[in-house]
């Protein structure tokens, strides 16, 4: 009771502009079973306050737990007195904030700076100066945010109608190397064009679709107010003094199950109906015209080195999901190659099984709804040394990296295998 009211009494004052001097994250490993069960209980205790970087998943996966200087004492008590060892993952995340910028990040590629973080209103000028500057980039404003800001999208295309590969990033505003890493692999994807093979057929074999940024809102926000900002900027329609819904629980697909919260407060917030952040609506609304005709969805986060494919919604992985054998054997190739130009190892696996649950995100509306038989969410890296905050030095290696994956997924047929099930 004493740690439950600690955490609405820091709620309640947590200031507009947020400094994270004294924020820790602590670092919990289960090693059996019960070891599991009372994280398990713990995160349902405290899942609506303190921020979990890493859900408790499976045996001998690190849960990453973010606290405030105020609350650290009692979650470390409360973390002993639960008989679980942890360790300081990282000593102050303001620190870490300051050292994310790079000072002397060079620019090896001519005009735009792609080693450094951009800022929302530079990746919507990026848009335009790609349409401009390329003749197979066509610029797209899909529609407009909650606060008003539009949501873009490039066009990728040497002509013709084909078969639609669609990328999106940003969708979780403080996860900022990924917007970073789809502008990369963008510049990639466009400069290489006619010069090199792979990618030459990659362009030639589809149409790509790349959103950089979906949660515009949350991530100029994650700029100006808040760096670790998470959710988009509307209001909850039930309580509008919460502000934020997490886009990735969303989709309409098993919206509302579990490892997503109908608390608007939490991190977690499903929103207050399906499709009602207006981000995930307009780009839903958008995708229509392109239907049987994506070949490919990968929705891409931050962080912990994972490439998943659905089921999302659920722990259990014998509920029928006819076209796992694919994606996994896609997915592997992929990581495969992801591995070559700095040994980056990547887990391949089920969403919710896997990971943990989350009803109603991205890969599992990539896969039920919109009919999508290669459907995926990746985390980009790393694996914890610094989270959500990649220093800008890793940007590059992102994009590099990434880029192998993406070429390979460029150059498979993609067959769409069985029907889709309707669960």
């Amino acid at each position: 009771m004493k740690l439950l009211c600690a955490l609405l009494v820091f709620v309640a004052s947590a200031s507009a502009v947020k400094n994270y001097a004294g924020y820790q994250v602590l670092r919990v490993v289960p090693h059996d079973m019960e070891q599991l069960q009372r994280l398990h209980d713990l995160y349902n205790l405290l899942q609506d306050t303190v921020d979990f970087w890493k859900e408790p998943t499976r045996l001998n996966q690190p849960v990453d737990i973010m606290i405030g200087p105020n609350l650290v004492k009692d979650v470390k008590l409360e973390l002993s007195r639960r008989d679980l060892d942890f360790s300081i993952y990282v000593e102050d995340i303001q620190t870490n904030i300051d050292n994310e910028r790079c000072t002397d990040c060079v620019n090896a590629k001519a005009g735009f700076n792609y080693n450094i973080y951009h800022s929302a209103d530079e990746i919507s000028q990026w848009v335009t100066a790609m349409a401009t500057d390329y003749s197979i980039v066509t610029e797209i404003n899909i529609g407009k945010s909650h606060e008003g800001r539009d949501i873009k999208a490039i066009k990728i295309s040497s002509g013709g109608r084909k078969r639609v590969i669609y990328i999106q990033g940003g969708i979780h505003a403080r996860e900022w190397i990924s917007p970073a890493t789809m502008m990369y692999m963008a510049n990639e994807m466009v400069t290489n064009y006619g010069v090199d093979s792979a990618v030459t057929d990659m362009v030639d074999n589809y149409d790509w679709y790349i959103v950089p940024s979906l949660n515009v809102d949350g991530y100029a926000y994650s700029w100006t107010n808040d760096r670790m900002w998470r959710k988009n900027r509307q209001p909850a329609f039930s309580l509008p003094s919460c502000v934020g819904t997490d886009l990735n629980r969303n989709y309409p697909y098993k919206w509302g199950g579990i490892g997503a919260s109908p608390n608007p407060c939490s991190e977690t917030f499903y929103g207050d109906a399906p499709l009602s952040g207006r981000e995930t609506s307009v780009v839903h609304k958008w995708l229509q015209r392109f239907s049987g005709n994506i070949a490919l969805f990968i929705d891409f986060h931050n962080y912990s080195q994972l490439w998943l494919y659905p089921w999302g919604y659920t722990h259990d992985k014998d509920i029928r999901q006819p076209h796992k054998d694919l994606q996994h054997a896609l997915a592997i190739k992929a990581t495969d190659a992801l591995k070559v130009p700095y040994g980056t190892e990547y887990f391949v696996g089920m969403s919710g099984p896997d990971m943990y649950p989350a009803a109603g995100a991205s890969e599992d509306y990539g896969y039920a709804t919109l009919r999508v038989s290669y459907s995926y969410i990746v985390e980009l890296r790393d694996e914890g040394n610094y989270g959500f905050l990649i220093p800008e030095s890793l940007i590059e290696p992102s994009g590099i990296e990434t880029f192998e994956a993406l070429k390979v997924l460029g150059n498979d047929p993609l067959p769409k295998g069985p029907p889709i099930p309707v669960v």
